[in-house]
């Protein structure tokens, strides 16, 4: 018996009157991603730099930059072109502003936590910002207090953002970020105080907490 075997075509994900425009689409995404990335890291040069007490000679302005273009990579990744996108991107230049800020002289103007506050309001409806305020309320609150009781070993500048950043964030966003810069701080701070000589050293608490505010923003 003679069998006969139907030839089996090639397999295309996509039509192959659609090749070219997915092509075409690919091509201009990664143009524009990449054109982003230096602008971005054009960006972050200019805030570094824009910062009190820098040092063209920093070691750490290469990590400052590796930092700004990950976090946007990560932003455009988790958010595509979107509001949300725009929003984070912000709101991570301001935090590497004052992150660098507080490394390097120990203190972080008032108008951080202003643009931070401000920069909450991109994206939201009116119904959110009840719980936003309460969000704000509560950590400013909580961690004056706490400066309060530890005859403010905890700084002004940190309570500010903290409340900033909950009120862009949310209640419960805010909290766990808070949670995870404070823990982050704390077990640094303690290999910190195992190394070195001098036990009074002012120690930079904006970095670790902008680590813990900036991952609650990709969840």
């Amino acid at each position: 018996m003679t069998r006969y075997i139907t030839p089996i075509g090639p397999i295309r994900l996509f039509p192959i009157e659609r090749m070219g425009d997915i092509d075409i689409t690919m091509v201009w995404q990664i143009a524009v991603s990449v054109i982003l990335s230096l602008v971005v890291f054009k960006i972050s040069q200019k805030v570094v730099s824009k910062t009190p007490g820098y040092q063209k000679d920093d070691k750490n302005i290469p990590i400052y930059y590796a930092v700004s273009c990950i976090s946007m990579s990560s932003l455009l990744f988790f958010y595509g072109w979107s509001i949300e996108f725009v929003k984070g991107l912000l709101f991570m230049l301001t935090l590497l502003y004052a992150s660098v800020s507080d490394i390097q002289t120990h203190s972080v103007s008032d108008f951080v936590s202003v643009l931070i506050f401000v920069t909450g309001f991109i994206g939201v409806s009116m119904t959110d910002l009840p719980l936003m305020l309460f969000s704000f309320l509560a950590v400013f609150g909580f961690l004056f207090i706490c400066a309060m009781l530890s005859k403010n070993k905890l700084g002004g500048a940190d309570v500010k953002l903290s409340a900033a950043c909950a009120f862009l964030l949310g209640f419960e966003k805010g909290v766990i970020g808070l949670a995870i810069g404070l823990f982050i701080s704390i077990i640094t701070n303690l290999i910190i105080e195992m190394n070195k000589k001098s036990k009074d050293q002012p120690f930079p608490l904006v970095p670790y907490l902008s680590i813990g505010f900036m991952l609650m923003y990709y969840c």
